[in-house]
């Protein structure tokens, strides 16, 4: 009986994993709901942008999605913490270009304070 508790609980781990990449992806194929430039480069900006999100959602993480690209989210409040919104830094020209995705009514917030890290 043990062993089948550990073996559920295992493969809750691995779902709730899998719903944070599921979810960031399908926020990704939504329309942004904000975007700007920032003269720090993705690592940079995004530690800014954490500190800022933070102080609206303490559960605020940050990560890495490619070599040049980086994103910051927010988990909802369910058990596979999936984002409610997200924001993605790729490296530009003269910095960082950002988007910020997730719905236009909890975002709002967020979209704000990405900025101050313009």
């Amino acid at each position: 009986m043990r062993n089948i508790i550990e073996i559920g609980l295992v493969a809750a781990g691995a779902l709730a994993l899998t719903g944070c990449a599921s979810t960031d992806d399908a926020l990704l194929k939504t329309v942004p709901v904000g975007s700007g430039t920032s003269h720090f480069l993705p690592y940079d900006f995004t530690k800014c942008v954490k500190s800022k999100w933070a102080a609206l959602d303490p559960r605020v993480r940050d990560y890495s999605l490619s070599a040049d690209t980086q994103a910051v989210s927010i988990p909802s409040k369910g058990i596979a913490s999936q984002s409610v919104v997200l924001a993605v830094a790729q490296q530009s020209a003269n910095g960082t270009g950002y988007t910020v995705y997730g719905d236009v009514a909890v975002a709002s917030r967020y979209v704000a304070a990405a900025h101050t890290c313009d």
